[in-house]
């Protein structure tokens, strides 16, 4: 699962803890059964969906059981219609469904730029898509929220009536409690007085994790690693890339990766891409690794103050090494840095606290509620 799934997972058990029925409308992949499932208190209704662009982009089957699910979600008492991002078929559905319903549904947006800036026939063709979908759902009136704030200021410069900051959130105490036992000294031939740095994220270009890999790459005469966990595009690339300072260890599942996180010092993000409030940010803050990350949204809600953290005003090569050696080289600033981080996370984004105020501010407003 990616971060949307992540964060729709994780708000629907808060928001059934406190006291809600909770009814999740998810696009289906080839490995799930069509159909309806339910546990304590949430209700995961499955859409059948066709899976394009490595899954990153699926397309509901307008088939028989598809709209026979509709129907059943036509039947269901709903007080309130949360919409997670602009893009997706499945969230054109969802405001059908409030249209219908005379619910003015909530939009939850995760991201602070367009979905492809790429001058070629691919990056028009999917700028017209999201302008389109952006258009269809503006008409259903939804009360705007985002997850960062920079994500606030986005939709609002699509002509939506900005609302509040619905954050992304992490159970830290349970995220650093599933790692997982493995090695990563011994496994990759680390030494234990090593400097890791951990770059985890999908592996496309706008990631940054090239520009990781160089980075670090040209830093000498330094004993300092780079550990890349991730899959996508780049695999092969990246692959080639190893050497005895660079690792790549593949996708990890959740508890792999907070193991890993548990293990490295530093954790890099140099992304160009338009995240929304990246996950891994409160997952390396949770294990306390010290953050460089670029101006991408969701940095200054983490990093809000220069002893948070370190966010990069650019990501040149040479940026991103000055700023990996600042915390190699002072190791009592890494220590404020991460503890600082991890203490603002830990008291500021947790999943009580997002459901909470999504209700308080949200769904029992008058402004949530007036179609």
């Amino acid at each position: 699962m990616g971060g949307v799934e992540r964060y729709t997972e994780n708000l629907g058990k808060k928001l059934a803890e406190l006291g809600n029925e909770v009814v999740i409308l998810t696009s289906s992949n080839s490995e799930r059964s069509y159909g309806i499932t339910s546990d304590n208190g949430v209700t995961l209704i499955e859409v059948p969906s066709l899976s394009l662009m490595n899954d990153r982009f699926p397309v509901i089957k307008p088939i028989p059981s598809t709209y026979r699910i509709f129907n059943q979600v036509m039947k269901l008492s709903i007080s309130d219609i949360i919409i997670n991002t602009r893009y997706y078929p499945i969230c054109l559905l969802a405001c059908r469904i409030a249209v219908k319903k005379h619910i003015r549904p909530v939009l939850i947006d995760h991201s602070s730029g367009y979905l492809s800036t790429e001058k070629s026939p691919m990056g028009y063709l999917m700028r017209l898509y999201e302008g389109l979908s952006t258009k269809i759902i503006s008409r259903s009136k939804p009360v705007a929220c985002a997850v960062s704030n920079r994500s606030l200021q986005w939709i609002k410069s699509l002509g939506f009536s900005p609302h509040s900051v619905i954050p992304n959130s992490i159970d830290a105490a349970a995220y650093c409690s599933s790692a997982s036992k493995r090695n990563w000294y011994s496994e990759l031939n680390i030494s234990p007085d090593a400097f890791v740095v951990a770059y985890a994220g999908r592996l496309i270009e706008e990631k940054g994790v090239m520009k990781a890999i160089e980075a670090i790459d040209g830093i000498h005469d330094k004993n300092i690693h780079l550990i890349i966990a991730g899959s996508g595009p780049l695999n092969t690339a990246v692959s080639n890339a190893q050497n005895e300072r660079i690792h790549f260890v593949g996708r990890l599942n959740e508890s792999d990766m907070s193991s890993l996180l548990r293990y490295a010092s530093c954790f890099l993000m140099p992304s160009e891409y338009p995240e929304g409030m990246p996950t891994v940010l409160l997952e390396a803050a949770a294990q306390k690794c010290a953050i460089v990350v670029s101006n991408c949204a969701g940095a200054s809600d983490i990093i809000p103050e220069s002893n948070f953290g370190t966010v990069l005003q650019d990501c040149a090569i040479d940026s991103i090494q000055k700023a990996v050696l600042v915390y190699s080289e002072n190791p009592d600033l890494l220590f404020e840095h991460s503890k600082n981080a991890h203490d603002l996370v830990c008291s500021r984004f947790t999943w009580s606290q997002t459901a909470l105020t999504l209700c308080t501010n949200v769904l029992d407003t008058p402004s949530a509620n007036n179609n």
